[in-house]
């Protein structure tokens, strides 16, 4: 009997769930510390090497600057022929000095690039002309005397150590343009590591630093923010590492890449407990978990013999009195609201018993209409999610006029989603939600969102459905809006058909993909409600559920293959019926 009491299987069940739970926990913080490492720890190895990447692509497009300037350049070949002294050679070099002032300024990365003779240097440059003029002078002597000129790779950039550079090290590059004539490059280390710590946010997400490379050993640092932690100077050929500081026992994510067009090597290292910051709650959590689940269940226990165990004696007694005939049994009202339900319930039961008959027709129609409000009120939260997120980047970047715009927008939003319970809208209201929509996408897209009505101010009145036309613009942008660097146009145009007009809404995006084509032409997607498609499926049901066959809605791309087309046919309204306002 001890076994078969509810309250006895409630704490046998209570524990039987909790304790895999607990468990559970600890596996999951175990996993998911793993996962969590591993997923991050290839998104900044895979934001390191697009650096890199880019960063060997500017040096190779400075290389083919170079080689063009040497071999293209008519004044540059023509210097020569000129006696230093004449006025063709004084004419020309302020030719040249003119575009090479120029051509610094284009490349970012370059601080100067410079022609240079053993007895003349012309060269353009972002720093302190003079120290400039000397250093070329200094370096460019020696790289070009015989035995360094014979081992020189005009491919590659070479490191070079000066104390007049400011961060003292630097790379340079020259090309061989006639015997004793060379245009070259200067490119600071500490301007390329500036581009690496924007990356890294330098002392918050990690630390970064560039090392002079030779073969796959770290020589020595050309950088000041060194790393909090001695480390191995190998490159190793992992993706990355995780290294343990001896010191403070702290863990570190290492990664290094090596450039292919100097002998340097960049180096990232981010400490766990800031990929994993968000982790050790959720471990303290489980550690506690038992005793918190012990101490909720002797509460648990307390609240259910008040709440369940006495109002269910006091059922079962009076169920057994009225087995035996005594009618006149009532139960007392209860607090709990199941129970008073089953309560009065019961003592209707027992007062008499009656057949309950239920309108089927009726039914069906509460049903349908119920139906209908719950989709209408389906709402997608992840375009508040990030519309919040952007109010909070302009708000960090004190922009009050666009601050303003999407709070006032995303306010008229809300608006229209609050009243989006009714039967149908005017077309109008719902184009003034789209272009709400639109308005909040622009400022998060700025120029690159076009939203264009054609032909629709002759039904601006028209009565339709709450939140038809809006989920295909929001879709057009989710899934159309591929190619960022192009204007992404959506166009909403309407056309007079038999009995009614059609809403055509097309984008010059990527289209829909074959099989998803497939699918909406066929039905298929309507009949197995894929999540990624809730939108189209919760429009084709509220249009079904309004117009039934007067409806129909298409799916197509457009004639060139790209670009998605929705057309939406919607019957005229029965006499005397408009929109709700």
């Amino acid at each position: 009997m001890f076994g078969k009491s509810i309250r006895t299987r409630l704490i046998i069940g209570f524990m039987a769930v909790m304790l895999p739970v607990v468990i559970y926990m600890l596996i999951n913080n175990s996993y998911s510390r793993d996962i969590v490492r591993e997923k991050v720890a290839e998104t900044y190895r895979n934001t390191l090497d697009i650096y890199v990447g880019q960063t060997d692509h500017n040096l190779s497009q400075i290389n083919d600057y170079l080689y063009k300037m040497s071999v293209l350049d008519s004044d540059v070949g023509l210097l020569m022929s000129f006696p230093m002294d004449s006025d063709g050679y004084t004419l020309t070099k302020i030719r040249i000095d003119s575009k090479l002032n120029r051509d610094v300024g284009v490349y970012n990365l370059i601080d100067a690039v410079f022609l240079y003779h053993k007895n003349d240097i012309i060269f353009g440059t972002k720093s302190i002309y003079n120290e400039t003029k000397k250093m070329i002078q200094t370096h460019m002597d020696d790289m070009t005397n015989d035995i360094n000129l014979a081992q020189s790779d005009q491919h590659r950039w070479e490191v070079r150590e000066d104390a007049r550079m400011p961060g003292k090290y630097f790379i340079i590059n020259f090309i061989k343009v006639a015997d004793g004539l060379y245009v070259g490059a200067i490119i600071r280390i500490i301007d390329i590591n500036a581009m690496l710590s924007i990356q890294w946010s330098d002392g918050d997400i990690g630390h970064n630093g560039i090392y002079l490379r030779h073969e796959n050993r770290l020589v020595q640092s050309l950088t000041e923010n060194l790393t909090p932690l001695e480390l191995s100077y190998n490159i190793s050929d992992k993706p990355y590492e995780s290294l343990t500081d001896r010191k403070s026992g702290a863990n570190y994510l290492v990664m290094n890449r090596a450039s292919s067009m100097v002998d340097i090597a960049y180096r990232v290292v981010i400490p766990e407990e800031t990929l994993l910051q968000n982790l050790y709650f959720f471990r303290n959590a489980t550690l506690f978990a038992p005793i918190g689940f012990l101490a909720i269940l002797l509460i648990y226990l307390f609240f259910m013999r008040n709440m369940l165990f006495k109002p269910l004696q006091e059922l079962i007694l009076a169920m057994k009195k009225i087995s035996l005939g005594m009618l006149d049994v009532r139960l007392k009202k209860n607090k709990t609201l199941e129970f008073e339900f089953l309560g009065n319930t019961f003592n209707v039961m027992a007062e008499q018993i009656k057949t309950l008959k239920i309108d089927v027709y009726e039914e069906q129609l509460r049903v349908k209409q119920g139906e209908l409000k719950q989709l209408q009120a389906q709402i997608n939260p992840h375009f508040y999610m990030n519309s919040l997120n952007i109010i909070y980047n302009l708000a960090a970047l004190n922009d009050t006029e666009s601050v303003k715009k999407m709070s006032l927008h995303l306010a008229d939003y809300f608006r229209f989603i609050m009243r989006a319970n009714r039967d149908t809208i005017s077309l109008k209201e719902e184009l003034t939600h789209i272009e709400n929509y639109m308005t909040i996408q622009q400022i998060r897209f700025p120029d690159k969102l076009l939203c264009k009505f054609e032909g629709l101010d002759d039904i601006l009145n028209f009565p339709i459905a709450a939140l038809t036309v809006q989920p295909f613009v929001e879709n057009s942008i989710i899934h159309g809006f591929k190619n960022r660097r192009q204007l992404f146009e959506i166009k909403i145009k309407a056309e007079t058909v038999q009995n009614g007009f059609m809403l055509t809404i097309s984008d010059n995006g990527v289209g829909f993909s074959p099989e998803l084509l497939h699918k909406l032409q066929n039905n298929e997607l309507f009949q197995q409600e894929e999540s990624s498609s809730l939108g189209i499926i919760n429009v084709i049901h509220r249009l079904q559920l309004l117009y039934g066959a007067q409806t129909s809605i298409t799916f197509s791309n457009q004639s060139e293959g790209s670009g998605a087309i929705v057309a939406i046919v919607f019957p005229k309204p029965a006499e005397g019926v408009k929109a709700v306002v």
